[in-house]
């Protein structure tokens, strides 16, 4: 059904793989450099510029296969579509409670959503992908490799 599946059929071992659009990098554990091994350099990371009084936002992207979820409700976390995973400190601050309804903003646009009690770092949200997308900037890509930006900063209302 899906062309770039080709193979998938032959697979019989634990680590049996395929690549999709090309040939397999690194074959047999060498990697394209003079002495076969992978290479690691240290970066330094940006320091994200916040806003006083506004948040960090990312899109759920992990444990759910891209999170991509097929439910009203995400089996893993319990959490609807419309969640808005955040901090219990940052929420009494905000006199935020569960469930209770909020708006994020942003030059982007709005999302609709409602506390999602969640383990998060302070300052930070969650919302689900694809619908937590009206919140990011079209077009921004990380310079080194690519990625479209899936965070942005937002204000945080009560509705």
């Amino acid at each position: 059904m899906v062309p770039a599946y080709e193979g998938i059929q032959n697979f019989s071992e634990t680590g049996d793989a395929i690549q999709y659009g090309g040939p397999h990098l690194c074959a047999d554990g060498r990697f394209p450099t003079t002495d076969g091994k992978a290479s690691f350099s240290v970066v330094e990371l940006p320091t994200p510029r916040r806003r006083e009084g506004w948040f960090m936002v990312s899109t759920r992207r992990g444990r759910q296969f891209n999170s991509l979820i097929y439910a009203a409700v995400d089996p893993v976390t319990s959490a609807a579509r419309d969640a808005v995973f955040m901090n219990r400190e940052d929420a009494a601050a905000l006199g935020l409670r569960q469930d209770q309804r909020i708006v994020l903003s942003n030059e982007a646009g709005v999302f609709e959503g409602r506390v999602f009690l969640a383990p998060m770092a302070r300052g930070d949200l969650q919302v689900h992908y694809p619908e937590g997308n009206v919140l990011i900037a079209r077009g921004v890509v990380d310079a080194g490799g690519g990625v479209p930006d899936y965070n942005a900063m937002v204000r945080v209302d009560a509705s």
